[in-house]
């Protein structure tokens, strides 16, 4: 566990962006992301990024009714080993149906092994480090369609209980400055672990 000053000076290492009023204005805040689902391009071609034991990827799929769901994750330590077998037996059905696709490996790898415009939108649910989601949002950039959405989890400073450095928001909002993207959604969870949704400018 990282010492209180090594914490802060994680803080403190990541860059602060000011976003400008074009970046947050038709921003609607949702109660919830089974809410943002709800709202996502439907019947499209879609990615989590980060899928762990599944438990989104049943609401993905009941709520969205995607044509594909890509899955991508490492699952590279005993504790997500459990949770690729628990996905690969729970949805059988639709993995041989092609509606379900596991690509199991490092997001940053994976990803850019798609065509470019490929998703109608992904979900970015990793290690919520600043790098790492920095890289994420660049890849899916390109990844994704011109009219598509970025969406992710965790747009917090971190968990507190652990305690738990995150960099989701100081990646997020310099990516919306730097590459055009505009917030869309933002969910307002009371456990505060908020989603966030971008579209581009």
């Amino acid at each position: 566990m990282q010492t209180v000053e090594q914490r802060q000076r994680l803080k403190e290492s990541m860059p602060q962006t000011t976003l400008g009023l074009h970046h947050t204005e038709h921003c609607r805040l949702l109660p919830n992301r089974s809410e943002l689902l709800l709202r996502l391009p439907r019947g499209g071609v879609c990615a989590e990024i980060g899928a762990a034991y599944g438990d989104f990827t049943a609401d993905i799929l009941s709520m969205n009714h995607p044509a594909q769901l890509h899955l991508i994750d490492a699952w590279d330590t005993d504790r997500y080993r459990i949770g690729l077998e628990q996905i690969r037996d729970k949805f059988a059905p639709r993995i041989e149906q092609g509606q379900l696709q596991i690509h199991q490996g490092l997001s940053t790898v994976k990803l850019q092994e798609f065509p470019d415009q490929f998703f109608d939108w992904v979900y970015i649910d990793t290690n919520h480090t600043f790098h790492t989601t920095w890289e994420e949002l660049v890849l899916s950039h390109r990844k994704v369609k011109k009219d598509g959405r970025i969406c992710g989890h965790d747009f917090c400073t971190g968990n507190i209980i652990t305690p738990v450095v995150y960099g989701v928001v100081e990646a997020v909002t310099k990516f919306c400055n730097d590459a055009g993207w505009q917030f869309e959604y933002l969910t307002m969870e009371s456990h505060g672990h908020f989603s966030f949704c971008l579209r581009r400018l």
